[in-house]
């Protein structure tokens, strides 16, 4: 058998194994509760949580408020919201997503950061975009990883908000493509990032005109891919582009 069919079917058996039994916790051993989760309580409340940010980008600052740089240059996006710094244990779970759809730590990261996109629309008295579209894989990436983890990620999202406060929000893989591959993100630096990055997706204008929708990626570290992925949407006719994702890198950890 191949090896990634063998890979495939050890993610797929363990996975049955984890939803049918209660384990352990994937991070201290500890007996879990509920099979449906990875984490235990105590590890998942000791989560590098984001608690202040920048309001517009959210990269971690001392306080709420607006960092130095949306000050200067606004992003082209509206507003991101991130739950997490992109620190242990978190980075380590995101960068096996990329490998293994059946990563079962990722929902109960998905449903921290429901809660977070929940609390911060009602407390801005914002509606809640009504269509998450996530962030495309160019096609051949998609042809050779089998999967977008910011699907998976967004169906979590969005059963979440669904469930515990009555938000149906639709989920479009069609509204929006990456039409050029270019190289890998955190290989690049910042500057680089920006020319690489800046014409590489394309949007579908007719069923765009007036949506207001949330971009979901796993993570943000420059706002090079939020910024063009906006503009596209944008440009497309969509009326506000929002990012959501489960993690947020420092301007000192730019490298995730």
């Amino acid at each position: 058998m191949p090896p990634l069919l063998n890979q495939a079917g050890d993610n797929l058996s363990n996975w049955l194994i984890n939803s049918l039994l209660p384990g352990s916790c994937s991070l201290c051993l500890s007996p879990l509760q509920h099979s449906a989760d990875a984490l235990c309580h105590l590890c998942t409340a000791e989560l590098p949580r984001l608690t202040t940010q920048c309001q517009r980008c959210a990269v971690p600052l001392a306080s709420d408020a607006l960092c130095a740089n949306c000050q200067l240059k606004p992003p082209i996006f509206r507003r991101c919201i991130s739950a997490f710094h992109y620190q242990a244990p978190v980075d380590s779970i995101i960068l096996r997503l990329k490998s293994d759809p059946y990563t079962t730590e990722i929902k109960q990261l998905s449903n921290v950061l429901a809660e977070r996109i929940a609390t911060t629309y009602q407390q801005a008295q914002v509606r809640c975009p009504q269509t998450i579209i996530p962030l495309p894989l160019h096609w051949a990436k998609m042809t050779k990883r089998g999967f977008n983890q910011s699907h998976i990620i967004g169906n979590l999202i969005a059963r979440q908000l669904r469930r515990e406060h009555g938000i149906s929000i639709d989920i479009r893989n069609d509204l929006c493509s990456r039409a050029i591959k270019g190289q890998e993100q955190h290989l690049l630096s910042a500057k680089k990032r920006l020319t690489s990055i800046k014409h590489a997706f394309s949007a579908e204008a007719q069923n765009l005109s007036g949506l207001c929708v949330a971009v979901v990626d796993d993570v943000v570290t420059t706002g090079a891919t939020a910024n063009s992925v906006a503009r596209a949407l944008l440009q497309a006719g969509a009326a506000q582009v929002d990012i959501w994702s489960i993690a947020r890198t420092s301007w000192n950890n730019p490298a995730g």
